[in-house]
């Protein structure tokens, strides 16, 4: 199974890969792509994501933890030393203004601690407390088992394969931040008049409708 979608995986890759040749990726008029939305990759791992999250979230709620929670408790005990929240919000996806009230709130049940170093005070440091790093301790080999039940079958080997797609697959995403930037990347346009499109429904109904008869006397 793995392996079939690891192949499913890198033929879309190489798919991708062809779009190079186009300007700005964009397949030409009367080209056919190969994408269906219940087999794309942003699909099928959004819907992996979602899930493990979800049921992840349901058991780390008892200890008054949210996923995002979570995720800034993992980062701080894998560096293993104080980050920056702009850091934080690398290693977890998450955007500074959003997990600048995450960490409040965790600084607030005693998580974490926000300090100012000495040489910076225009930058905030982050770092957990001891009841945070045994938290973190307890919860991270949850983490491992969810991963190690999603996997399944698979070998260590495998899944390791599986990892280092998925990080060139997100790497491979820069290009498309770097089009979307530029204006490259465009929704094509209708083929059909704009009037047409902007009439209203009731208004063709109305425009089919037989004329009612009048009976001569």
């Amino acid at each position: 199974m793995i392996k079939l979608y690891l192949q499913m995986m890198y033929t879309q890759i190489l798919h991708m890969r062809r779009l190079t040749l186009i300007p700005g990726g964009v397949l030409p008029p009367g080209s056919k792509s190969m994408y269906r939305f219940s087999n794309s990759l942003p699909y099928l791992l959004a819907r992996l994501g979602v899930r493990m999250g979800d049921l992840f979230a349901r058991v780390i709620r008892h200890e008054k933890l949210t996923l995002p929670m979570y995720r800034v408790l993992a980062a701080l005990s894998e560096q293993g030393h104080p980050l920056r929240l702009g850091e934080i919000a690398e290693l977890t996806s998450a955007d500074v203004s959003t997990l600048s009230r995450i960490v409040a709130e965790m600084s607030r049940t005693g998580l974490l601690t926000r300090d100012r170093p000495e040489n910076d005070q225009r930058s905030l440091q982050v770092v957990l407390t001891p009841k945070g790093a045994e938290l973190a301790g307890r919860l991270v080999p949850l983490a491992a088992y969810y991963e190690e039940v999603a996997t399944g079958s698979m070998s260590a080997k495998e899944a390791a394969e599986l990892k280092r797609v998925l990080v060139e697959l997100y790497k491979n995403i820069d290009r498309l931040e770097q089009e979307v930037e530029a204006g490259l990347i465009k929704v094509p346009p209708s083929a059909r008049p704009k009037d047409v499109l902007d009439e209203q429904p009731e208004a063709r109904g109305k425009a089919r409708q037989p004329r009612a008869r009048t009976s001569r006397k």
